[in-house]
């Protein structure tokens, strides 16, 4: 079918080519020979009078043009996804529908898990695939790998809507037999002590208490940097070491682990704020409205 002189199969083979700046992936992603991508390839650059992808060094590159039409190309594509998956009646209790969400283990600890566990009464036969978010959440929502997002508002990508989940504060933990720590956790005691931080990236993307302390000026002597929250009691627990964690995980860390201590912060870090978020044709998804409800639902007891 063609639409403004344009094979609109085409559209599905261009996007593979903007997204993997190779015709051999692109082949092997869309199971088509090789010699049929280059062929389609062939007849996008007439269609578009630009050659799209170039060879810079050993590496192909988007052109000016190629670059500008990543977006809209798929957006086109997920809107017709949309169209063609969307159906108008969704009952909870018998669908089968698959969900993937993609978030922090920290989410999953104190939030996600119970937002599940519910699903699992109201839809039994619902599946959910959760995967932990590290750099590339807003690269997978907008590759269509993921339906959903659960991400810190600081962190959330304008070109997508963000819907608040829940809020959040911030805590310090420490081994209980810290013996450099008194009833209170006091500024310089934590400038002196080794930190527990996350970071991600290569320090690319860090946590709201790393940018709170750095806009005060407080430089923090990280001795262990990790990437996963979950971990963090391991690298507390016989050291001198202390660690600014969301309160809510910092109480289920502690509970289980009941020699770690729980202290106030003592600079102010503004309340944490989780997001999610979807590309906007998914907006209407009884599904996604369905499980946004329930997640709002749990936000309001927890």
């Amino acid at each position: 079918m063609r639409f403004n002189k344009l094979d609109l199969n085409q559209l599905v083979v261009l996007d593979a080519l903007l997204d993997e700046c190779s015709v051999t992936k692109a082949a092997q992603r869309l199971f088509l020979s090789q010699s049929a991508t280059s062929c389609a390839m062939a007849r996008l650059r007439d269609y578009f009078r630009d050659d799209l992808l170039v060879q810079v060094g050993k590496a192909m590159v988007l052109t000016p043009r190629a670059a500008g039409l990543r977006r809209p190309v798929r957006e086109v594509l997920l809107q017709i996804q949309a169209i063609t998956s969307d159906s108008p009646e969704f009952d909870p209790a018998t669908s089968d529908r698959k969900i993937v969400v993609e978030t922090s283990d920290y989410v999953i600890s104190v939030f996600l898990g119970e937002v599940l566990r519910r699903a699992s009464v109201e839809a039994p036969l619902m599946k959910f695939r959760v995967r932990t978010a590290a750099t590339l959440g807003l690269s997978h929502l907008e590759n269509a790998e993921i339906d959903l997002l659960i991400t810190p508002d600081f962190r959330a990508g304008p070109a997508y809507p963000a819907e608040p989940i829940f809020e959040d504060s911030w805590s310090c933990l420490a081994w209980a037999e810290n013996d450099r720590i008194g009833d209170v956790l006091t500024l310089a005691q934590y400038l002196e002590l080794g930190h527990v931080i996350m970071e991600w990236a290569g320090g690319a993307i860090v946590t709201s208490d790393s940018r709170a302390a750095a806009a005060l000026g407080y430089v923090r002597r990280a001795e262990v940097t990790a990437e996963t929250f979950r971990v963090v009691p391991h690298f507390l627990i016989g050291t001198q070491r202390i660690a600014t964690l969301q309160t809510r995980l910092a109480l289920m860390l502690q509970r289980d682990s009941p020699s770690l201590r729980l202290l106030p912060c003592p600079y102010p870090i503004p309340r944490l704020v989780e997001v999610v978020q979807y590309n906007k044709f998914q907006e209407r998804d009884p599904a996604l409205l369905w499980f946004r409800q329930l997640m709002r639902e749990v936000a309001l007891v927890n």
